[in-house]
């Protein structure tokens, strides 16, 4: 049995995950959560969900591609392995989880002072 992850993400850099939906995601509410098993949950939202354009950001609504940020700093402390799930909710009410998978993560090697 095989699992795919994720990688070459290193623990407390800023990351941004591309997403494509490939369908027109106008009024749509998308939600991303990144955690682990211990006690890192990380959650974003686009603005119509209530958080902001610095959390999930919309690039092009027709073509349905959108990025969800992480910020520098928020997996400094996070488990080598976590999980990652994004949802969107159309605006017929309709959730759909678009992605869902695990994700690993290196130590920082360099570290200013």
């Amino acid at each position: 049995m095989s699992t795919e992850f994720l990688s070459g993400l290193i623990k407390g850099d800023s990351i941004v995950f591309e997403c494509n939906t490939g369908e027109n995601i106008t009024g749509w509410q998308i939600r991303a959560e990144l955690y682990d098993e211990g006690t890192i949950d990380i959650k974003k939202a686009n603005t119509i969900s209530g958080g902001s354009d610095t959390q999930i950001k919309i690039i092009d609504t027709v073509n349905g591609l959108f990025e969800v940020y992480i910020d520098a700093g928020q997996t400094t402390d996070i488990n080598d392995t976590a999980n990652l799930e994004i949802e969107i909710e159309t605006t017929t009410g309709e959730i759909f989880t678009i992605y869902q998978n695990l994700i690993k993560f290196d130590n920082e090697k360099i570290k200013w002072s």
